[in-house]
């Protein structure tokens, strides 16, 4: 089984203008920018923060010779850079060790399997997330939870549709709520695995999880899905959405995030070129999601 390589930019802390304390917009712009390039890459999971961004691919995916390109498309963003090895054994043991607390989303409780189980009253959601995305605690990963949730009645009975399904908790979420199908699409193979055992975890029946990006979707039939949910990256959902248009029904729902609140307009027009109606948008800590209908 192969290690992941791990790429880690760094960039000097962004003053306010008038020299006194940290200017955290400009740091968290950077981080989306050096997010961005990086994104063009194989790189499948990334962990930033207001000064640093770490990417990660299989080592398998990214040559040596490849590296010196990564470094200079975002150059002109960071300070200093670092690669290295993590090995998948050492990330399971990372995670037990520094694992997130149990979280509350509504009426989902979302633990580790290590964790205590959910409150009376309470749906738990089992994750090992390993190297994966989507443990509930990323402001995307909760505005899905809690949209999913508010959709109430228009979940039961569905055919749903997760793109960039990470750990399956999407997925995993739409079928608790009464979906009859859900398919999950993940382009790392890796973590199509690791979101099986979490299938498997949490004994769902009607969920399907799929390697592959978009072009999984030639196939369907136009108008086949109730609901999209696609939490990826920006450029992803512009470059993807006519197509998410076309597998959702007339009067279906696409929800949208990975989004930061300066992309709204430009995710706003590209929606209603396709016939999307904004419903709603939700935000936390600058994190958005936004909510269409198939019109």
């Amino acid at each position: 089984m192969s290690n992941f390589v791990c790429f880690h930019a760094i960039w000097n802390e962004i003053k306010l203008a008038d020299g006194i304390g940290l200017d955290e917009l400009a740091m968290q712009e950077r981080a989306d920018i050096v997010t961005a390039f990086l994104s063009e890459y194989p790189f499948t999971h990334f962990e930033t923060e207001s000064g640093w961004v770490k990417a990660f691919a299989d080592e398998n995916d990214i040559d040596p010779s490849g590296f010196s390109d990564i470094e200079e498309s975002v150059s002109n963003f960071i300070d200093s850079y670092a690669w290295s090895i993590v090995e998948r054994e050492n990330w399971n043991v990372l995670w037990e060790k520094n694992f997130f607390s149990p979280l509350l989303v509504g009426q989902f409780f979302v633990r580790a399997p290590f964790h205590e189980p959910a409150p009376l009253g309470r749906r738990a959601i089992t994750i090992e997330p390993r190297m994966s995305f989507g443990t509930g605690h990323h402001g995307t990963t909760r505005l899905m939870l809690t949209a999913l949730q508010d959709l109430g009645d228009a979940v039961k009975e569905a055919k749903v549709l997760d793109m960039g399904s990470g750990t399956g908790i999407l997925a995993i979420a739409a079928e608790m709520l009464g979906a009859s199908e859900v398919l999950g699409v993940e382009i790392d193979d890796w973590v199509v695995d690791n979101a099986n055992d979490n299938l498997k975890i949490n004994q769902t029946t009607q969920t399907k999880m799929v390697h592959g990006h978009v072009k999984a979707l030639e196939s369907v039939s136009n108008g086949y899905y109730d609901i999209v949910l696609a939490n990826i990256h920006r450029e992803v959902l512009l470059a993807d959405m006519a197509e998410y248009q076309r597998v959702l029904k007339l009067n279906g729902n696409l929800l949208l995030s990975g989004l930061r609140e300066e992309d709204v307009p430009m995710i706003l027009e590209k929606a209603q070129r396709h016939n999307l109606d904004l419903q709603q948008t939700q935000i936390i800590e600058g994190w958005v999601m936004m909510m269409f209908e198939n019109k």
